[in-house]
């Protein structure tokens, strides 16, 4: 028996009616989809992070060696 708790309060799936079951799948649907949304939102803000870092490093070389000649 799969037991869902809702509001601290047990209930057993299987005694639900299949337009609760329905809403239950929608709900879990909904909740994957969010954290891969999470994990998609933080896996570009790290490649944006990385890349301005990169060209901060690149553009201040690049002024170093300007400064130089």
């Amino acid at each position: 028996m799969t037991k869902l708790t809702l509001d601290d309060t047990e209930y057993d799936i299987a005694d639900m009616t299949d337009d609760q079951k329905e809403i239950i799948n929608i709900l879990n649907v909904g909740s994957n989809a969010s954290a891969l949304l999470n994990h998609i939102t933080q896996c570009v803000q790290a490649v944006q992070q990385l890349k301005t870092n990169e060209l901060k490093s690149s553009l201040e070389s690049g002024n170093a060696a300007e400064e130089e000649t």
